[in-house]
């Protein structure tokens, strides 16, 4: 099963450097969207979860979850962008909107598993 917060627990397992590589391959999986994901106070992990989840169930349903809109699911006084500082701005343009308006600066292909 690959519910949020199975995403939840993963991120807070593992390094930060390795959180797009994790959320990748979570949304080749991902399951039982609806289900909210529980919120940890750790923003990055927070607004990946709910982008990530928004992504998936809209690219399948034309819908994101309404969990993902709520309070504490965006960053709200930085960006974060996972990948080296040369690349934001290509980040910046081929972020996904569910990612960018979140506050993750993340290409989408840096979200394909392979």
């Amino acid at each position: 099963m690959s519910t949020p917060d199975d995403l939840v627990t993963t991120l807070l397992e593992v390094d930060e450097h390795e959180y797009a590589r994790f959320v990748a391959h979570w949304m080749t999986r991902a399951s039982d969207l609806d289900a909210a994901a529980r919120l940890t106070g750790n923003e990055v992990v927070d607004a990946l979860v709910a982008a990530a989840a928004a992504m998936v169930q809209y690219e399948r349903t034309g819908a994101e979850p309404a969990w993902t809109h709520g309070r504490g699911r965006a960053l709200t006084k930085r960006l974060w962008h996972p990948g080296a500082p040369g690349m934001f701005p290509y980040s910046l343009v081929h972020a996904p909107g569910s990612f960018i308006v979140r506050g993750i600066v993340i290409a989408r292909d840096a979200l394909v598993c392979v």
